[in-house]
């Protein structure tokens, strides 16, 4: 995926927009002065508020979904809490209806809206300057949105709970599926029958009911890859490709946030643990604390704001010193590498204290945003997120084995290991999707890692660092080659496990 791309995708995902879109889009005058001042950030549209009472589905789509068409009943109806997380505003609640239901006790509901929206939009004074760096590039995504209807599917009540949210032109929500329940969706009006086809389970074919129908097989974990429309004679009106991982995947990315919030309360602890050594007048001390905090650092998976899941707080906290106009100089350059050149190159203490602060200053910052703005349980975020076991290690191969990341410290085979212990946190994570699709890639993948840390344990002189520079040739081409073979088979993840793009199943 290209730079420009990924950037997008991750700033689109993890945006919250500035209220000049909300007031081109709600035909509100005026600029951002004393007067736009006054407002309040409720006064935008926010995802999961309802529409005026009696405001009713269009005649299109109820056309087009005879559910729609129907009389609610009293089992249809939901409240606002249920429905308060939807991506969507001006949630039409007479239009939500009852559709089926999902496995351990889960009821599953459509619900229209008027307006497709993921996001809250906000005005720049509601948004911290980290939030505003991030979403500057979403502002055309959050138009389109918000111009569209949409139609959202809840599994309430159930073990766990799915919200999602499409366009209501094209073919919203063809396949999704939950835990117990592979294989859910809408049909419009038409289709009489569909079978589900899996990579790890036979097909299975069901009824369609109220433009609905759901596979309910608590047993069964592989995930739908496909689905074909039937129309009452059994001929194929549509058939629909690409794999639903996204459930499975975002009870895979909490665990991630889980694992990444521990790192980060840990760092905290360990630049309080640096400054404190740095204070001491011990410079064995302080390289010592700067190595235990830098590592933790990269074993959360973030190497040098490793494609702009922490923006540019990621690059000013391991940033390097390339692409500022002084080099190490540049009061630009901050963070860890920033540090390391203090404590290794130019040996000044006093400088390396004030770095150091600067460094708590921008984890603090970063910490107050909440982990789902950097690592959003969306479609796109969940692909950029997928990106990360391959991505980590060619960042190792690119800053790292080619030591343009050491700043004196010599550390940088260190710096390897961190980023291989990201690597097979992110692979356990991922492990219930990818075992029943490529089981041979996981054990491959484990394999070569195990190689590269015995390569690198090998280079080890009396229980110390040997910088990459340093290194004897062979074992030198060792590491390359084990890091060459990881990245290999690594990189196929994307593509076997990713739910947008071309292996979207709504094709």
């Amino acid at each position: 995926m290209p730079a420009s791309r990924r950037t997008t995708s991750i700033a689109v995902a993890a945006a919250l927009a500035v209220g000049v879109v909300a007031a081109i889009l709600l035909g509100r005058p005026g600029g951002f002065g004393t007067r736009a001042a006054s407002r309040p950030c409720s006064s935008y549209p926010t995802p999961g508020t309802a529409a005026p009472a009696g405001t009713k589905v269009s005649a299109g789509l109820a056309a087009e979904y005879s559910v729609l068409s129907a009389p609610q009943r009293p089992i249809d109806r939901l409240s606002p809490g249920q429905v308060a997380s939807l991506g969507a505003s001006g949630l039409i609640m007479s239009g939500t209806r009852f559709v089926g239901d999902a496995a351990f006790g889960g009821r599953i509901y459509l619900v229209p809206a008027e307006h497709l929206l993921s996001l809250r939009m906000a005005p720049p004074r509601c948004l911290t300057p980290v939030q505003r760096t991030i979403e500057q590039e979403s502002l055309p995504v959050l138009r389109s949105e918000y111009r569209q209807a949409a139609l959202c599917i809840a599994v309430l009540d159930g073990n766990g709970r799915t919200q999602e949210c499409d366009p209501a032109t094209g073919t919203p929500y063809p396949l999704l599926s939950a835990r117990g329940t592979p294989g859910f969706g809408l049909v419009p009006n038409g289709v009489s029958a569909v079978t589900v086809t899996y990579w790890a389970a036979p097909p299975r074919t069901v009824a369609v009911h109220r433009n609905f129908f759901a596979i309910v097989v608590p047993s069964q974990a592989a995930p739908p890859c496909g689905v074909q429309w039937l129309d009452p004679t059994g001929n194929v009106k549509r058939t629909v490709f690409g794999c639903s991982y996204l459930i499975t995947e975002r009870q895979e990315l909490d665990e991630y946030r889980g694992y990444l919030a521990g790192k980060l309360s840990t760092l905290r602890s360990q630049l309080a643990t640096l400054s404190a050594a740095i204070g001491s007048g011990n410079p064995a001390k302080a390289q010592a604390a700067w190595l235990s905090a830098h590592l933790t650092w990269l074993e959360i998976g973030q190497d040098d704001g490793a494609y702009g899941c922490f923006g540019t707080l990621g690059g000013e906290i391991d940033g390097l010193a390339a692409g500022h106009p002084l080099g190490t100089a540049d009061p630009g350059f901050t963070g860890f590498h920033r540090i390391e050149f203090e404590l290794w190159t130019k040996r000044n203490l006093a400088t390396a204290a004030t770095d150091t602060a600067t460094l708590e200053h921008l984890l603090g910052q970063l910490v107050k945003v909440p982990l789902s703005t950097y690592l959003p349980a969306t479609a796109t975020g969940i692909g950029n997120w997928l990106l990360r076991p391959h991505e980590v290690l060619e960042d190792a191969a690119r800053d790292s084995l080619s030591a343009d990341d050491d700043y004196g410290s010599g550390t940088d085979l260190a710096s390897i290991t961190a980023d291989v212990a990201a690597v097979r946190t992110l692979l356990s994570e991922l492990e219930p999707a990818l075992v029943p699709v490529a089981p041979q890639l996981l054990e491959d993948a484990r394999a070569e890692l195990a190689a590269l840390i015995g390569a690198i344990n090998a280079t080890h002189a009396n229980n110390a660092w040997v910088s990459i520079e340093d290194l004897p040739i062979r074992q030198r081409q060792q590491i390359d080659a084990d890091v060459g073979a990881a990245l290999e088979t690594l990189a196929p993840i994307p593509d076997l496990l990713t739910s947008t793009g071309s292996n979207s199943p709504n094709n």
